[in-house]
């Protein structure tokens, strides 16, 4: 059968993050991707310039019909930016699992944009604790999202760990914290986090010199969506995502007068 991850998220015309990324991403894994819109943005490589939120009742009937049609594997959020659209689709999430329904559902917390925007209204942070992270399968922040979700500062890899299981407190099966924003640690490494309440997978890896690009959350979001669709287990998903987005790190694309992009997709490169 065909694996198929429904995405929830904004759009960015420029194509290096967003629903574009992540229908990229899931297309490079053969994933069939559906996609609902939260908020239009006027976004370029460089950052993002506007938004435009859909009404929430639009954004949360385009998930319902997508869900009840296609019945996808797996579930992703990006950008939800708006309260009613969060605690709605807790509410959702509730109905369509009474009907039978059991997806995962990896929440990747989008509070702001990799240039600083503010991207979640006030009330966002109490919807996400109260009505979606006790429904999440994989909760995906990196170091500013897991001190906002927390409330707990973050300086190494032992404040990782506290936060990471602060953060199981409110409901998620697993966090996967990601060490990108983490001062420099010995030997250039770097290390993300993979926690439930019965297992600990520190995931060690080199940093990338320089490497400050546009759409990495999204980018590794949709791929551990992409292994869950395929059946791997969440530390199986979670490590391979971690792996394939360092290697496409490495060699990203620089399509715009502002920041590289992650290669989400095989790309022919001058």
């Amino acid at each position: 059968m065909l694996p198929k991850v429904l995405t929830i998220a904004g759009s960015d015309p420029s194509g290096g993050a967003g629903i574009q990324a992540d229908l990229k991403v899931l297309a490079q894994f053969g994933v069939y991707g559906g996609a609902a819109v939260t908020a239009l943005t006027r976004q370029t490589s460089a950052g993002v310039l506007g938004l435009f939120p859909l009404p929430a009742q639009w954004v949360l009937e385009q998930i319902r019909d997508v869900l009840w049609d296609l019945r996808p594997a797996v579930v992703k959020t990006g950008m939800l930016q708006q309260p009613a659209v969060i605690s709605g689709l807790g509410r959702l999430w509730g109905d369509y699992v009474r009907e039978g329904a059991a997806p995962a559902l990896v929440v990747d917390p989008v509070l702001s944009s990799g240039t600083g925007v503010n991207l979640l209204v006030g009330g966002g942070l109490e919807a996400f604790r109260d009505d979606l992270l006790p429904i999440t399968t994989v909760l995906t922040p990196n170091v500013p999202e897991a001190e906002a979700l927390s409330g707990m500062p973050i300086r190494g890899i032992e404040d990782m760990a506290a936060a990471a299981e602060g953060l199981l407190q409110y409901g998620p099966t697993w966090v996967l914290l990601k060490g990108g924003h983490l001062p420099e640690l010995a030997d250039d490494r770097i290390v993300d986090l993979l926690i439930s309440r019965e297992e600990r997978h520190w995931i060690w890896g080199k940093r990338t010199p320089g490497a400050d690009l546009h759409g990495t959350g999204c980018t590794l979001a949709s791929a551990l969506a992409a292994g869950l669709a395929h059946g791997f287990s969440v530390p199986e998903a979670a490590t391979k995502a971690v792996e394939w987005l360092r290697q496409r790190i490495g060699a990203p694309l620089f399509v715009g007068q502002g920041r590289g992009v992650v290669c989400q997709k095989n790309a022919q490169r001058d």
